[in-house]
């Protein structure tokens, strides 16, 4: 059985348990989140094993990016419930739900990719900050939701601090920003050694400055003005949409 195959497995296993604990309400303790983090630690040693095996980290292709990227949230969620305890746990199934299926499409990836050192880091970065976005997206939309159900006053069900929420906004999208800064960054680097020069009209990177934009305008009105908590989250959201089109939909014209 190979290593990916056993992070599906241990993914799906974390799954059923955080369901169990969130729904039913047995006390599993932690066991959930350690499951969890097994699963993320057989990642790792698949990634690894190709990287020792091919000389390249398998993240040549979209099915390799999308695993990276699941497996990152991952590592990001288990961070925040070290921080946070209670007030992430809930998210728990949803993210397990992530690492099962963005694990699972990187069963049949092809085992391609480049050895320049700084197509490594462009990936590396893109996937984190990639990661860190779709949080902060996540968290606006889930916050629109919390905010609904205390105007109408049902707090019975799923529920999260405002603040909290506000906080995982604020610091995943300045995060990601930072990684999307360096995504170009190592992008540009490495298309000068690969291509001979900095920049190609490639869709993918003319949309991925786009984004760079359109972050660095929100933050730094935010910075600078103190953007309404209500339009913070709507650009946010608005932001998601935006990465998950450039994920799913638009692919590089040059690799």
């Amino acid at each position: 059985m190979s290593l990916l195959l056993v992070s599906v497995l241990l993914y799906l296993l974390s799954g059923s348990l955080f369901l169990l604990k969130t729904f039913v309400g047995l006390n599993l303790r932690n066991y959930p989140t350690l499951v969890l983090l097994l699963a993320f630690f057989f990642y790792l040693l698949h990634f690894f094993k190709v990287y020792a095996t091919t000389g390249h980290f398998p993240v040549g292709d979209m099915y390799g990016m999308v695993s990276l990227m699941g497996n990152l949230l991952i590592l990001i969620f288990i961070l925040l419930d070290l921080v946070f305890k209670k007030s992430v746990a809930d998210f728990g199934l949803i993210v397990a739900f992530v690492g099962f299926l963005t694990t699972l499409v990187g069963l049949p990836a092809h085992r391609v990719g480049y050895k320049n050192p700084f197509y490594v880091y462009h990936i590396l970065s893109a996937a984190t900050a990639y990661a860190s976005l779709i949080l902060g997206g996540l968290s606006s939309l889930i916050k629109f939701f919390v905010e609904k159900k205390l105007k109408a006053k049902h707090i019975e069900g799923f529920m999260v601090p405002i603040n909290l929420l506000r906080k995982m906004e604020k610091i995943f999208l300045n995060l990601g920003f930072i990684f999307l800064t360096m995504t170009l960054i190592f992008g540009s680097i490495w298309a000068k050694n690969f291509l001979g020069k900095h920049w190609v009209n490639d869709p993918k990177l003319i949309l991925t400055l786009f984004l760079w934009v359109y972050y660095a305008v929100i933050i730094h009105l935010n910075l600078a003005r103190g953007l309404k908590p209500s339009r913070f989250s709507l650009l946010s959201a608005i932001g998601l949409l935006l990465l998950l089109g450039s994920l799913l939909f638009i692919r590089h014209s040059i690799v």
